[in-house]
């Protein structure tokens, strides 16, 4: 193992004078060679903990352990940087020591971040922004501000990621520079960059690039080279961009961080993107292999999506099938792996009431012994009268104990017989909507193959076509994904069909979206009618409300009104509708369906226009597990 000469000379002289570096020292320098050499990191790490260790030093413990986590996460080494993290959480919780607490949770809910999960990120983040606010540390809560926008930013929820970063920028002032800094201004930049205001993200990023060249923060410089580089290629200095994202690739692997040689890659094939499509190809195969290599699948199922339609478009269909078909069976092993889990527990907690019910019936045999013994102790002492009147009471409960048991027999095998066809039930309709969403997919994809033959407007009235499918789809998709098979969270469902329509459609910018969409579970009867009703709203407005590529923004909203309704509203800011458009509503397609969908889920429908146009419905939340015979209540697919 090779050191360079300043940290030998600074080990060289800490043992000339026969003292130890305070371990806030050993952070510092941690820190410094994190990124610049690793091994001189994980080095100084052990030697501060074994210090921390025999000093009987357990705050200092935790602070290292911190250090280590953040090491194990720089490799990917997500689970070994959890247990580290929850070691130090545990230490700094029972040492009451508020900012170490609040560094751990932070370090916790990135782990969390990474692995998706969003809700129990937020949970120690808010946390960590408690104990900050609590105590009043500035630089843990402007820590705290950044990584709650951080969660909102991986979701492309931007207003609110927008909302707490600038929160936090607003403290940076205050606190000494960090590479927190460093953090807040490059998301500024991601954040400005995918809502379309270019300029914004390029000052951001711009800003932060000289300050993150230093070694300690190597990583934090590739990340914001990679993103500055996107804005060059969107704004026409491709060349620029492709030779700052090469050199970012090559630092990447040169310190051996995976995830920032995943970002690189993943920069370069949008760089390249459709112009040249055998290029975007390359990189992104190379970040599929890397992915999977390191056992991230959650990444390796993200860059799946990104080369099938590449592939689809070069009339690769062999490989376009491949990465589908791999994308298809990561995402079911997730969905089985989560079956086998609840199996599992299931299984435990049989195996529980199995031993309890063995307890009980052992009770009872010993108490019908001991009542025995006294009946017949009974029986000997009693007259011959007695003994006949016992006899014949003893016959008669005898009786009603076997009538008793013969009930309770009976009404333990119809639970039984019910509670399985619950299960089988419950089975099956998992079974179906899996199914059907592969079944669905299969439809898209032969869409997809038709439209390579197809231009103009037949190739627009496939691409609608396959929207609404995919609509359905997703819809499907997310059900069998989720405990309850019959209801759906529109706050989870719809933010994803937004991106895909946004993606789809190739917006480069000029059409924002801005949504707003509360938790609200639907019955899959309305919650299909919803997703088309705003898959058909959202393309008539990027068809026609922004002619010749003008820039704009279409509004989503869906939330609950003070009347206890469901109010869904699409509007945007174009040109809106033709004069006298109500004469052309029995030519356009797209208003019939949505009138006939509102007319199923018994919607009161508003179609406004000037400026812009807006589409808005408000309905009652309803239980379609029963079919109604009027007139009124119509349902597309009804529950049971």
């Amino acid at each position: 193992m090779k050191f360079n000469g300043s940290l030998i000379l600074l080990l060289f002289v800490t043992g000339a004078y026969a003292q130890q570096p305070a371990i806030a020292d050993y952070e510092k320098q941690i820190s410094y060679y994190r990124y610049y050499k690793q091994d001189s990191a994980v080095y100084l790490a052990n030697k501060a903990l074994n210090q921390a260790r025999a000093g009987g030093d357990s705050a200092g413990v935790a602070f290292i352990l911190v250090q280590q986590g953040m090491i194990d996460d720089n490799q990917g080494e997500f689970e070994q940087a959890r247990k580290k993290y929850q070691q130090a959480l545990d230490l700094f919780t029972a040492y009451q020591i508020p900012d170490g607490r609040a560094s751990a949770r932070i370090r916790l809910g990135v782990v969390e971040l990474r692995n998706g999960r969003y809700d129990k990120a937020g949970e120690y983040f808010y946390a960590a922004l408690e104990d900050a606010e609590k105590y009043g540390n500035a630089f843990r809560k402007m820590e705290a501000y950044y990584s709650i926008s951080w969660a909102y930013l991986d979701q492309h929820k931007y207003q609110p990621a927008l909302q707490y970063l600038k929160q936090a920028e607003r403290l940076i002032d205050s606190v000494p520079f960090s590479g927190t800094t460093l953090n807040i201004y490059n998301h500024m930049g991601v954040i400005y960059r995918e809502t379309g205001k270019l300029s914004q993200a390029r000052n951001y990023l711009e800003k932060a690039l000289p300050l993150s060249n230093k070694p300690e923060y190597q990583g934090l410089n590739i990340t914001i080279v990679n993103n500055l580089a996107t804005v060059y290629a969107r704004t026409g200095h491709k060349q620029q961009a492709v030779q700052l994202q090469l050199d970012a690739l090559e630092r990447s692997r040169r310190i051996g961080n995976y995830l920032r040689e995943l970002q690189c890659l993943s920069g370069l094939a949008k760089t390249y993107g459709k112009d040249e499509p055998k290029k975007a190809i390359l990189y992104l195969d190379q970040a599929v292999k890397l992915a999977r290599d390191k056992g991230n699948y959650r990444q390796e199922i993200r860059f799946l999506k990104n080369i099938t339609p590449i592939y689809l478009e070069q009339g690769d269909y062999r490989n376009a099938y491949a990465a589908k078909e791999r994308e298809h069976e990561l995402a079911d092993s997730f969905l089985y792996k989560s079956m086998s889990e609840n199996m599992n527990a299931l299984q435990a907690e049989y195996e529980l009431t199995k031993s309890r019910a063995r307890v009980n019936e052992l009770s009872l045999a010993n108490n019908k012994r001991k009542l025995e013994l006294e009946k017949s102790t009974i029986t000997r002492n009693v007259t011959i009268a007695g003994a006949a009147l016992m006899l014949v009471i003893m016959g008669l409960l005898y009786n009603q104990y076997q009538l008793k048991q013969k009930s309770n027999k009976a009404i333990s095998r119809k639970n039984e017989a019910l509670q399985k066809l619950l299960e089988e039930k419950e089975w099956l309709l998992r079974e179906v909507h899996h199914r059907v969403k592969n079944n669905l997919h299969t439809i898209m994809s032969l869409l997809e193959a038709q439209s390579a033959y197809l231009k103009d407007d037949a190739l627009m009235a496939l691409r609608i076509s396959q929207h609404r499918v995919y609509a359905m789809s997703l819809m499907h998709q997310k059900l069998y994904q989720v405990a309850n098979v019959t209801a759906i969270d529109m706050a989870v469902y719809l933010p994803e069909l937004l991106t895909y329509l946004r993606d789809s459609f190739d917006l480069k910018g000029h059409v924002r979206f801005d949504s707003q969409i509360d938790h609200i579970s639907l019955d899959i009867s309305q919650a299909i009618p919803i997703a088309l009703i705003l898959n058909e709203a959202i393309t008539n407005s990027i068809k026609y409300a922004f002619p010749d590529g003008a820039s704009g923004e279409i509004r989503i909203r869906m939330i609950r009104t003070e009347g206890g309704k469901i109010m869904l509203e699409v509007a945007d800011n174009g040109i809106g509708l033709p004069a006298h458009w109500e004469s052309l509503q029995q030519d356009s397609l797209g208003l019939r369906l949505i009138r006939g969908l509102s007319d199923d889920i018994n919607a009161r429908l508003q179609i406004s226009s000037g400026p812009g146009t807006s589409i808005r419905l408000e309905f009652d939340k309803t239980d379609f597990t029963k079919i109604t015979n009027t007139e009124s209540e119509k349902s597309i697919y009804t529950a049971g």
